[in-house]
């Protein structure tokens, strides 16, 4: 008979501990919100919420390389056009130059005005993004791509883009080579080596219309050349930008559904946690009051 008290406290107190536990983890699935308390409560569950989340974090992370990519093609953009606004302020100082009635104190003036120009293309040319790297150097994205030297300008950088992940299975450059901004012409001359020799015939009094004639000729073509580059640089960052709303819209949608989804794997049903904890809690006090009762009985006295 001492056995079967034994039996009959053990299996009591078995039953209250599960009872109890089963309060303690509906309290703690309200305190934390979530119904998932440990992996083992629900493996597969569990297993979804770590992919889901780790594939929300990829494209967050997405997210920011195409705000990233943004900033700098608008940018880009923003360079483009003062660089295309240059070139209509250099083409009607070579209107103005290409009059025969121009004195040398009025050529002077255009040559000054055209070395500010020059100068002000360098400067655009050499654009640097928030983080002081130039935009149109492409991988060298450090190092200065426009440089003057004693023969004028040369080209420092590479034609290689600096590419960055936008959304799975695409990549986007956030930074291109500058070289092909400025063409070349049959001489290998290209808009800043022109412009150079331009202002240099400008300065010399002593040349005639006829013998300037040629350099603000090959200068106008190199102007065409070099805003037809930069209209085409331009298209290309639009249709680039394009590309990254939409992207925006499909991560936006991707993201809303884990979003759902992982709100069905871990948010609390809180009508029904509250009755599943009301009923527990009832189903526990009964336990007690049973095991008291039973346990102040007389015959489990003599028994014992």
């Amino acid at each position: 008979m001492r056995i079967s008290t034994q039996n009959f406290y053990s299996g009591s107190g078995s039953r209250l501990s599960d009872l109890q536990a089963r309060v303690d983890h509906t309290m703690q699935q309200i305190t934390s919100r979530s119904k998932l308390q440990t992996p083992s409560q629900d493996p597969a569950a569990a297993v979804r919420t770590l992919e889901v989340t780790q594939s929300m974090a990829v494209r967050e992370q997405f997210g920011k390389n195409r705000e990233s990519v943004r900033s700098n093609l608008g940018l880009a953009d923003s360079t483009l056009s003062s660089m295309l606004d240059n070139l209509a302020g250099i083409n009607e100082q070579i209107i103005l130059a290409n009059n025969s009635t121009r004195t040398s104190q009025d050529l002077a003036s255009i040559a000054t005005v055209l070395k500010g120009q020059q100068d002000q293309m360098l400067a655009l040319a050499n654009t640097t993004d928030s983080s002081g790297n130039y935009i149109f150097s492409g991988q060298q994205s450090s190092i200065k791509p426009f440089q003057s030297d004693a023969e004028g300008v040369s080209y420092q950088g590479d034609e290689q883009p600096q590419m960055v992940q936008v959304e799975t299975g695409r990549e986007m450059a956030i930074r291109e080579g500058g070289r092909s901004l400025f063409p070349k012409d049959g001489s290998n001359k290209d808009l800043f080596a022109l412009l150079g020799q331009t202002i240099a015939q400008l300065q010399d009094g002593s040349l005639t219309p006829a013998q300037r004639a040629d350099s603000l000729k090959a200068l106008g073509q190199s102007i065409e050349s070099t805003q037809v580059a930069l209209s085409s640089r331009q298209t290309a960052v639009g249709v680039h930008m394009g590309e990254l709303d939409r992207l925006d819209d499909l991560s936006g949608s991707r993201l809303l559904q884990s979003t759902e989804e992982l709100s069905s794997l871990q948010d609390l049903d809180y009508n029904k946690t509250f009755s599943d904890l009301s009923r527990q809690l009832l189903s526990l006090q009964a336990a007690q009051k049973s095991f008291q009762m039973v346990s102040s009985l007389s015959l489990f006295n003599y028994l014992s």
